[in-house]
């Protein structure tokens, strides 16, 4: 099935939106971005003012793709807002266009599990591996695909199944949350339902002394409200990124912390969860309601320019 979906006088940038580190699933061939959604594979290139989509699935309408590239977002009063300083401006003129996307929450949920402490082509091998093996079959013009696997299917699984995946230590975190989502304890529905502060509390907290979520921290708190359930305030923030910010906004920062973060010879690999916090507040005030899409930006054009 082919549909169009109009993009005149809507800022969007189709490589731009894919290529910035917010899903995992997507792989560019030729002028074709081909992805798999939760109701199958689609192939979608930008020309002129149009969207183009081909999908083999006739359940996978215009409305499901329009919501997931959030094209209703008003990308203009957007940068307006946070148009605040010469950095952020000239990021958005670099990479004008650049959405976020709103993705599955379970899906977004177990792939910044997998996310942590490695880097994203090996973040897209270990999710590509355990759809490959626990995901249901699909096939689109002539090849073939696996959804991206129910939450029963990864809590059934072993941990060493799971870690044959190449997940390594991440496989006791994708069985715990698996567990914890298909027997009802914890609801994804609900985080969408709450505000930016009780939904990380959610995905963050702690039953009796030990995390419901085993495998979240702040970060992928952060990244699963921004991606898949529309916290436009989330600011996800990692050491890496940190110096970034430090170099560029030192005013947001403690004096010395922006100076440890800075130095040639930082040797700081982990923000402690008081600096983490303090950071993110700093940079979620500056930058207000749409403190999210600042930091897509200047992660995309900071991971681009190799500024850090």
């Amino acid at each position: 099935m082919e549909f169009r979906l109009n993009l005149a006088n809507l800022p969007f940038d189709l490589g731009h939106t894919l290529d910035s580190g917010q899903a995992f699933r997507w792989a560019q061939r030729g002028e074709w971005w081909y992805g798999v959604l939760p109701n199958g594979p689609i192939k979608v290139r930008q020309e002129e003012s149009s969207l183009i989509c081909v999908s083999g699935d006739e359940h996978l309408e215009s409305h499901s793709v329009r919501l997931y590239f959030r094209l209703d977002d008003d990308l203009e009063r957007v940068y307006s807002k946070i148009m605040k300083d010469p950095q952020i401006t000239e990021a958005i003129q670099r990479y004008y266009g650049l959405r976020l996307i709103q993705q599955d929450v379970w899906e977004c949920l177990v792939s910044f599990v997998i996310a942590t402490n490695t880097n994203i082509p090996r973040i897209k091998l270990m999710i590509s591996n355990i759809c490959e093996k626990f995901g249901e079959k699909v096939t689109f013009e002539g090849d073939q695909y696996s959804l991206f696997p129910r939450p029963e299917a990864l809590a059934g699984a072993s941990r060493e199944e799971l870690a044959s995946c190449g997940l390594g230590y991440r496989a006791r975190f994708v069985k715990s949350v698996a567990e914890k989502v298909s027997t009802g304890n914890v609801s994804l529905d609900e985080l969408k339902l709450l505000d930016y502060e009780r939904a990380k509390e959610v995905l963050t907290e702690r039953l009796l002394g030990e995390k419901t979520l085993l495998g979240i921290g702040r970060k992928a708190a952060d990244c699963i409200l921004l991606f898949s359930c529309g916290k436009d305030s989330a600011f996800p923030i990692d050491v890496w990124m940190a110096k970034v910010l430090a170099k560029y906004y030192p005013k947001l920062f403690h004096k010395d912390m922006a100076k440890r973060l800075t130095s040639h010879v930082s040797k700081e690999t982990r923000l402690s969860g008081a600096a983490y916090e303090s950071i993110s507040a700093s940079m979620r005030d500056y930058f207000g309601e749409y403190a999210g899409y600042a930091q897509q930006y200047l992660f995309h054009d900071a991971r681009k320019s190799n500024l850090a």
